[in-house]
């Protein structure tokens, strides 16, 4: 038997169950909002129906599936490195709080509101990510929040993504054409690349996609070869999710259209079914957002006037930029201690007049190089990206054994494959992100098929030096995974204040200390803030910038409420009446500077009760936040 072929047994029941789970949740917080019902009940209601219908159809079902797990699989060095990996992203994400700035930022706000008006609406606030991006992560995140009235159990969903990754791996690759000896392989060191493992223990919305994506592809080749309409339903479900998921996903519609055509003429065997498969897809993918983007913000991304600088218009630019950016991030180290001077010397070696047209074409181009490989902008990795490139060269390695490949592309997975690759060329001429290599992470698993088809990758599968190659490239990681200062392993930041304390030169330990430091109060940042309010203050109103966090603001969950303002409500008592206690990060204000608005705040009858100094990212140092007090008229 070829290793991993037990992926087969364990993976399609899993994978439904996650599948029509991830459906469910998504379905289910767009009805509950239509219906107000955004709460406790709705959701108490939503899961035991969900429960009736489980058990109902296990009891008549002929076989039930039984899960065990079965340790001696993982007595390879690959899979016992994998388990190794999956075990320290589990361990940060339980013993952690989420420190992701994305979720943190927008993502995790807008369900707080959400919440707290039982619906789903679209609100004013300077951050537009608050209401356009996709919704995906965040109904997944509604429930448990809802349940728990905590954000602890966030990262689950990106656990169980990275759990189902190799077996997903592996049954395409094999359904593409790879040799199974060389998928067996690849399935356990693709999900050791950076951009899985480091957001397995997080709750960054990229790599959990890339399930759905697999998904789509492998149920779609099978309703293929089994004539199984439910399968094609799979299908169109994974792929509705993988656009619900984030916008940069939508370009993978096309290898998952090409992937289910031949599929299609099993949509007549039961019509009305597919029906309503058809409409559950259409309400549990982009669709519901676009459509709210398009009548709020009157376009259908939500980015009116490219307010978020990500769309490129200058294809030349968007080719080259994100070309640099995923070079440098693919190749990014394990450590990497000089990483600011490397990066400034990287992008003074750019010609002149291509740093000119990123600066005017490719505003967001950022190399953003960092010591460890961290969940906000990791790619592939060195390792991962070296091993690549060692199979894309099989075939001249190998010239001798196999000369003749002309026919590998010309079936289904060809077409497949030549979709995705179109599907990325069209995600780099379009989009203009610094972190490419982290939003392409769905795309990576069949780019990398399409290196991996050559038989001449059997040949190289088999070496000795290929397979210490492949132990020392799964293992590098690990660094990243105990040293992370999103989620540390070992005492690091206690490391470096000792460090600084014995040495004569402690100014060197001081910025690791200090990063250190702000991740360790990223989820609860405002939390010097709360001193100042008192229980009482159940509206708070909230002044603050793009990339600044509210979390903090909201707890204890279920007892506040915070109203995002403009800079000009601030003073206007009678627009906003209704919050007494006002929150303003001053680097903020547009119009007014610090001592202006302490000035206005005592000439228009209010006070300030508190006012601390905060550091959000320590690349963008301290901002001044007060707390404001304006007593009610009545």
């Amino acid at each position: 038997m070829t290793p991993g072929t037990h992926s087969k047994t364990a993976l399609q029941p899993l994978l439904t169950g996650w599948i029509l789970f991830s459906a469910f949740c998504v379905a289910t917080g767009w009805i509950l909002s239509a219906i107000h019902q955004l709460n406790i009940l709705g959701y108490g209601v939503a899961f035991a129906v969900l429960l009736i219908a489980y058990f109902s159809q296990r009891k008549n079902s002929e076989r039930n599936f039984r899960f065990k797990l079965r340790l001696r699989r993982f007595r390879r060095p690959l899979p016992a490195i994998y388990l190794f990996l999956a075990i320290l992203a589990l361990l940060g994400g339980a013993i952690y709080a989420p420190t992701n700035y994305d979720a943190l930022t927008y993502r995790f706000p807008r369900v707080l509101h959400w919440w707290a008006a039982e619906q789903w609406h679209w609100f004013d606030t300077a951050d537009f990510r608050m209401n356009s991006p996709a919704v995906g992560m965040e109904w997944l995140m509604t429930p448990l929040f809802t349940f728990a009235r905590s954000d602890r159990f966030f990262f689950l969903t990106n656990i169980v993504s990275y759990l189902l990754l190799p077996g997903l791996i592996f049954s395409v690759f094999r359904q593409m054409g790879v040799a199974a000896r060389v998928a067996w392989n690849w399935m356990w060191l693709l999900p050791s690349a950076f951009c899985y493992v480091m957001q397995a223990g997080s709750i960054g919305n990229d790599s959990f996609a890339a399930v759905y994506f697999l998904a789509s592809i492998y149920y779609s080749l099978k309703a293929r070869r089994t004539n199984d309409v439910k399968f094609l339903w799979l299908a169109i479900l994974s792929a509705a999710l993988l656009t619900g998921a984030k916008i940069s996903n939508l370009p993978l519609l096309l290898p998952c259209v090409v992937a289910a055509w031949p599929a299609g003429r099993l949509a007549r065997v039961k019509k009305f079914a597919t029906c309503g498969v058809f409409f559950l897809a259409l309400l549990i993918s982009f669709l519901p957002s676009a459509i709210l983007n398009q009548r709020f913000s009157g376009r259908w991304d939500g980015n009116p006037g490219n307010i978020s600088k990500v769309q490129v218009t200058n294809p030349v630019a968007a080719i080259a930029g994100n070309t640099i950016l995923l070079a440098s991030q693919s190749l990014m180290p394990p450590l990497l201690p000089k990483a600011r001077p490397l990066e400034n010397w990287l992008e003074n070696r750019l010609p002149k007049s291509l740093r000119e047209m990123l600066q005017r074409d490719f505003p967001r181009f950022d190399i953003g190089l960092g010591e460890l490989p961290q969940e906000e902008g990791s790619g592939l990795g060195l390792g991962i990206t070296m091993m690549i490139l060692l199979s894309i060269c099989a075939p001249v390695i190998f010239r001798n054994y196999y000369r003749h490949s002309g026919k590998l592309f010309r079936n289904l997975g060809g077409a497949i494959l030549a979709a995705t690759w179109i599907a990325f060329l069209f995600y780099m001429i379009k989009t203009g992100s610094e972190a490419t290599a982290r939003l392409i992470a769905p795309y990576y698993p069949l780019l990398l098929a399409t290196a991996l088809i050559h038989p001449a990758n059997a040949l190289l599968v088999r070496r000795r030096w290929w397979k210490v190659l492949a132990v020392l490239c799964a293992m590098s990681p690990l660094a990243g995974l105990i040293l992370t200062p999103s989620r540390p392993l070992v005492p690091a930041e206690h490391f470096f204040v000792w460090m600084g304390n014995r040495t004569s030169n402690h100014e060197r330990w001081d910025r690791p200390r200090e990063i250190y430091a702000v991740y360790r109060q990223r989820n609860d940042l405002l939390a010097p803030l709360r001193n100042y309010l008192p229980p009482e203050a159940k509206s708070i109103g909230l002044v603050a910038g793009v990339d600044d966090t509210e979390v903090a603001l909201w707890r204890p969950f279920g007892q506040r409420r915070v109203i995002h303002l403009m800079e000009e409500e601030i003073f206007d008592r009678g627009k906003n009446s209704s919050s007494e206690w006002i929150v303003v990060n001053s680097g903020a204000l547009k119009t007014l500077d610090l001592l202006s608005l302490k000035k206005q705040v005592g000439e228009r009858g209010g006070q300030i009760i508190g006012e601390e100094s905060i550091i959000s990212r320590w690349s963008s140092g301290p901002s001044v936040w007060l707390v404001l007090y304006f007593p009610s008229r009545s």
